[in-house]
């Protein structure tokens, strides 16, 4: 199922139940934590996509704010047109493996896009007026968090799209005291794109940039078909293009048009379109604090800048807030199934007897085999298999500083199950590997600093949780647990009643 935009997407969360619009009021203003405990109560209750129309301290009333879109495995996978998280994974995983079954997107005239509905150039441009605002918790800036940036290898002039958390100026606090310039909060944008280049396709490109003494331009798209964002999230080869693959996605391609004051074309259906250009020289700041993926506060980072050049946007636009924090978190899901579609795809290649692979909010990586004890092909295969998940391809499965390898009765989504197994097959000595020199996760505060400022190496863990036949056991005892067919029977059975 292919959606035009947010706009559908959202429509069919409500007509699924999983979409309230509500008037309850929420402050946004920097310093007030009341969004980032809304996000927490949304996680803890397996809560509700919610549009929020009653917003205080607020710099643009008119414009609703979409908060929790992605917030649930099924919600995730209704971006792909179904509710079971299984089946999205897997057609994330066989359009990523066939290249050649991508779309290329279709170039469409300015007068067919709403994007363009409101044009705002660059001298009257004013961050303050022009681009929604709303803070969480500690952080001392405000975020563009519903955006993918759009820049072209300044060499090859071959696409990127990329989603990266974007941060304003405007109304914050400088981490060293003061306030940022006029210039800086009215005109400018910081991009959190290059804390670890070159992982991130948008930090070659700079590079490239500065080595050439040339600017380089970028877009940022807010607020797209959430497929897209999908794909934008996806670690694809570098010198591959997003918009074909979020065309495979579709099914159908991605209709773009043309910026106003940069050489950039961007989804034609987005609610915000911000162009604009780093310089040859490239200024930067300090940011801070602003809140990270795996729940802790950065004190401060720096980033560059860059100058807005146009806004345009509908005329009755969307926003969409999110946070990172402590998981789990709303975009969550959106971030993982990328992880998860990338290592499956890669183990399935090589093993054939991987069925699943799931990635948890805190990035604890669980691998599902379709065979177990007697049946697997060799001893010990599930510490082969813990090898060849650290092996994979992709930026993410060599960080994996936990993981654990099931079988075909141990539901992976549910870490009650995993703990049993865990439990139940597991001898500590010998069946845990322990790596000590596996690749760390960039933003594990647990891990050693390296000389560049941030964790490169890390201690890693990987349990087989298989049944150990014939490892140690000619045998094993037989599962005690109700057929899950019989629990749905009684699930009808009892449907109005419990």
């Amino acid at each position: 199922m292919a959606y035009q935009d947010m706009r559908e997407f959202l429509a069919q969360l409500e007509e699924a139940g999983q979409l309230r619009r509500i008037s309850v009021p929420f402050n946004v203003e920097r310093g007030r934590n009341e969004l980032q405990a809304l996000m927490r109560h949304l996680a803890e209750t397996d809560g509700p996509a919610l549009v929020l129309d009653k917003l205080e301290g607020y710099n643009t009333p008119g414009v609703p704010l979409v908060f929790n879109p992605y917030g649930t495995r099924e919600r995730t996978a209704m971006i792909l047109g179904t509710r079971d998280p299984l089946e999205a994974k897997l057609r994330h995983v066989r359009v990523l493996q066939e290249p050649s079954g991508w779309i290329k997107p279709k170039l469409v005239d300015r007068a067919r896009a709403p994007c363009k509905e409101v044009v705002i150039p660059r001298e009257k441009v004013s961050v303050d007026q022009h681009i929604p605002h709303v803070f969480f918790g500690r952080e001392g800036s405000s975020y563009i968090t519903g955006g993918v940036v759009v820049t072209k290898d300044p060499e090859t002039g071959v696409r990127n799209v990329g989603a990266y958390r974007v941060t304003s100026f405007w109304n914050s606090e400088h981490p060293q005291g003061g306030r940022y310039s006029e210039e800086q909060m009215k005109k400018q944008l910081s991009l959190f794109a290059f804390w670890n280049p070159p992982m991130n396709h948008i930090g070659l490109h700079l590079a490239k940039a500065q080595k050439l003494g040339r600017p380089l331009e970028l877009a940022i798209a807010c607020q797209v078909d959430p497929a897209l964002h999908l794909a934008c999230a996806t670690g694809i080869p570098f010198g591959m293009d997003e918009y074909d693959y979020a065309g495979g996605l579709r099914g159908s391609p991605v209709e773009l048009v043309k910026c106003e004051s940069v050489d950039l074309e961007v989804p034609a259906t987005a609610e915000y379109i911000i162009e604009g250009v780093f310089r040859p020289d490239v200024p930067s700041d300090i940011i801070g604090w602003h809140s990270n993926s795996v729940g802790y506060y950065d004190k401060h980072q720096i980033f560059p800048i860059f100058d807005i050049t146009t806004i345009t946007h509908r005329k009755d636009p969307l926003w969409y807030g999110t946070i990172e924090m402590m998981p789990p978190f709303d975009h969550n899901y959106m971030a993982l199934m990328p992880v998860e579609g990338e290592l499956l795809a890669d183990l399935q290649r090589k093993i054939p007897e991987v069925k699943d692979a799931v990635v948890t909010p805190n990035m604890t990586y669980i691998v599902q085999l379709a065979v177990d004890g007697a049946s697997k092909p060799h001893p010990e295969f599930g510490k082969y298999v813990l090898h060849a998940a650290w092996g994979a391809a992709g930026r993410w499965p060599r960080t994996a500083k936990l993981l654990v390898v099931v079988g075909p009765d141990v539901n992976p989504y549910d870490l009650q199950a995993v703990e049993w197994a865990i439990l139940t097959r597991v001898q500590p000595y010998s069946d845990v590997i322990i790596n000590r020199s596996g690749q760390a996760m960039v933003l594990d505060p647990s891990a050693p600093k390296g000389p560049q400022g941030f964790p490169t190496t890390s201690e890693q863990m990987g349990i087989d949780a298989t049944i150990k036949v014939p490892e140690r056991f000619s045998d094993y005892a037989e599962v005690s647990q109700a057929d899950p067919e019989q629990v749905r029977r009684v699930a009808r059975k009892l449907a109005g009643v419990l």
